[in-house]
């Protein structure tokens, strides 16, 4: 019967062990670098809204989209598409760039048509280049823009308008 308690007990701290190890609220894992402070980021979002939205819209007549969103999914979903496309082109993936972008007034969607937009565009280096030593800043910034189809169509926020 002792043995049988030890058995029981084993299963039961074996049990606490796996859930709590699939909890995705891990208190140990520390922000990256680049992470910035809530207030820094409405800082950012004010000056951008006091000093360009104003011109943007004036010259636009008419609201403008200032964010998109994709779901954590859709952004796992292609981190590993990108991957896989630049690996069968004899690619690596080392980051992405955000660009911002722009549908022409005649875009077949007429919801789009003529917003604003963001794109994610993924950089790296040729399996070629990676051997060498480049003196240029692209490594610095993650590399040169790859040949790989980028990733729009977010979700922007509405109101257009809406601060962070």
């Amino acid at each position: 019967m002792h043995i049988k308690f030890h058995h029981h007990r084993f299963c039961y701290v074996f049990l606490i062990t796996i859930i709590t190890s699939c909890n995705d609220q891990d208190p140990y894992v520390k922000p990256p670098g680049g992470v910035i402070s809530i207030e820094e980021a409405k800082l950012l979002d004010r000056t951008y809204t006091e000093t360009r939205q104003g011109i943007l819209e004036n010259a636009l007549g008419r609201e403008e989209s200032r964010s998109s969103w994709w779901s954590v999914e859709e952004l796992e979903a292609y981190i590993a598409y990108a991957k896989y496309q630049a690996e069968e082109k004899g690619m690596r993936v080392k980051g992405f760039r955000i660009y911002q972008g722009a549908y022409p007034k005649n875009y077949g969607d007429h919801k789009r048509a003529g917003s604003a937009t963001l794109f994610i565009v993924p950089t790296g280096t040729t399996a070629k280049k990676e051997g060498t030593i480049l003196i240029n800043l692209a490594p610095l910034q993650g590399g040169d823009d790859l040949e790989i189809a980028p990733l729009n169509m977010g979700h922007p926020r509405n109101p257009p308008s809406a601060n962070y």
